[in-house]
């Protein structure tokens, strides 16, 4: 018999916040959510998408995937699960495959970052998952909280806390470990401050 298989859980500790979050995004977009993850390590975080949020949608994956023994873990649990189907995942970098995501001009009702703990990666990745999401639409970023070193340029909260003084898009809609910001202006209105 076929089981999935995590080496470390980051994530279950989360789940009541991420119970709110589905609530909201269901009041406001029905229960087939269309979900974005930027960063999947072994696949936990993307069942539970899978199982609680896409619905009948479906679930884009991104991952560089640096170590090849939690890649093959992560695309056997994945191949298991059963709604393999529903989910596409992008090996590589995030900032390169959310880019071609816009490029392609997709919309995400939901966005989950847990990729890259540098304050550029959290910076970028955040603008862009931004610019991907819909009005109304939910960021998860996890590690906020996170200060592995003691050079704030090596951890994430510098590049979140930026980010939150610098959007004109979004506003804070949870706060904790994860930062959790809620869309409230469409990507237009950037062109009006854009001459």
């Amino acid at each position: 018999m076929n089981e999935l298989v995590y080496t470390r859980d980051d994530f279950t500790n989360n789940i009541p916040n991420w119970e709110i979050i589905l609530v909201y995004l269901n009041d406001t977009f029905g229960k087939n959510l269309n979900c974005l993850e930027v960063g999947s390590y072994e696949g936990r975080s993307a069942s539970y998408l899978l199982d609680k949020f896409v619905g009948s949608n479906n679930l884009i994956a991104i991952d560089q995937f640096i170590n090849p023994v939690i890649k093959d873990r992560y695309f056997k649990n994945m191949s298991i699960h059963s709604k393999y189907n529903q989910l596409k995942t992008l090996v590589g970098l995030s900032f390169i495959e959310m880019a071609k995501l816009y490029e392609q001009q997709l919309q995400f009702d939901f966005v989950y970052i847990d990729a890259g703990k540098t304050a550029g990666d959290n910076i970028v990745n955040l603008i862009l998952a931004e610019r991907l999401l819909k009005v109304g639409g939910i960021i998860v970023v996890d590690d906020y909280n996170w200060d592995k070193f003691s050079d704030p340029r090596y951890c994430p909260k510098l590049g979140i806390t930026s980010f939150m003084n610098i959007t004109l898009l979004s506003e804070v809609f949870m706060e904790g470990y994860q930062m959790v910001f809620k869309k409230i202006k469409d990507n237009n209105e950037l062109i009006k401050h854009n001459r």
